[in-house]
């Protein structure tokens, strides 16, 4: 998520291949805030720079991903250049906006308290 990790594998010679899945936004966080907040949410909404353009600026490959048929072609190339270059590289997947449930689905649930020192916090 913070890419600090791909600068980390160039510096040190440590060739990997990275997936991002690229939604344009925050889809767990936005998801809860629709879930929890009668649809409405902020901040959810992502159009940064691609993940595959970053990953070239610190020295490692990068390879976008439009359609589902060029999946197969990227990851051929990528475990290629890893593995008889030494390269490394972020694949960006281009996905869809839909959101999917999140992880936690009491990230926004209000706590239980068990011990009564506790019972005012909510």
């Amino acid at each position: 998520m913070s890419m600090g990790e791909i600068m980390t594998a160039v510096r040190h010679d440590i060739p990997v291949t990275a997936v991002v899945f690229h939604n344009r936004q925050w889809g767990a966080e936005k998801k809860n805030q629709v879930d929890f907040y009668n649809r409405r949410f902020v901040a959810g909404e992502l159009e940064n720079e691609s993940f595959a353009a970053i990953a070239e600026a610190m020295g490692a490959d990068g390879i976008v991903v439009e359609k589902l048929s060029d999946v197969g072609p990227a990851l051929q190339k990528a475990v290629d250049a890893q593995m008889n270059e030494g390269r490394t590289t972020v694949i960006e997947i281009m996905c869809t906006r839909e959101l999917g449930d999140p992880f936690r689905r009491d990230a926004l649930s209000k706590p239980v308290r068990y011990l009564e020192k506790y019972q005012d916090y909510v």
